[in-house]
């Protein structure tokens, strides 16, 4: 639980250095592209470890990931739109149970699979979320960055649904990401707006919503 607490501390820290950011196009994120980049990707790296250890009985391993993964999606919840928040907010909270009570027999890696599935479903349209805010005030580069965590995490809540990424999806997402990486490069930026990136973003997440039967809780764009 000590090691919860820290990575609470620094991920809150992390989150007010961002808002108190947000008028110069989150300068911390400049600073350090790539302790974001980490940041956002959290889940990703502890839910593979987290299934692995399930499966060879590592449950302290697992316990202290599955703890990691909770602190992270508490943090997200805290800024996240209010119907997002609460069931980011139920996803940690069953992590964390599982955490404390990994011997219990009726957890299953199927189970597993389904919770992760739902926490990157929930993080993408957080992204989305965010995505939208900083295109609407043009910080071009943030947009660009949440729109490739947006992408990261629609693919991987699919994945973990045990559902096919089709190759239309697949071209999608990667078109997508490339607008992305465009959003952050001053001299490119409107050219990418002109695609319209993120609206294509949200009707990719909506289409999948259907697919793997995962509710969107965004309001229309």
């Amino acid at each position: 639980m000590l090691f919860r607490t820290i990575f609470i501390i620094i991920a809150l820290a992390m989150s007010a250095l961002a808002v108190s950011a947000a008028e110069s196009d989150q300068q911390v994120v400049t600073m350090d592209e790539n302790l974001w980049v980490t940041f956002y990707d959290v889940p990703s790296r502890r839910f593979r470890d987290i299934r692995a250890s399930f499966i060879r009985r590592e449950f302290t391993q697992a316990a202290h990931d599955l703890e990691t993964s909770s602190a992270y999606l508490s943090v997200e919840a805290d800024r996240a739109l209010p119907a997002i928040s609460k069931r980011l907010n139920d996803v940690a909270d069953r992590l964390l149970w599982i955490a404390e009570n990994t011997g219990d027999v009726s957890v299953t890696v199927t189970d597993l699979d389904a919770l992760f599935s739902r926490a990157h479903w929930l993080l993408a349209q957080h992204y989305l979320d965010l995505a939208k805010r900083f295109r609407d005030s043009r910080q071009n580069r943030s947009a660009g960055l949440n729109l490739y965590a947006t992408t990261h995490h629609l693919e991987r809540a699919v994945l973990w649904s045990n559902s096919r990424i089709t190759r239309d999806v697949h071209g999608t997402l990667e078109n997508l990401r490339d607008l992305a990486s465009q959003l952050q490069d001053k001299k490119r930026a409107e050219a990418a707006y002109s695609k319209k990136p993120i609206i294509r973003a949200e009707k990719l997440l909506r289409k999948l919503g259907e697919t793997i039967d995962r509710p969107v809780l965004l309001p229309d764009e």
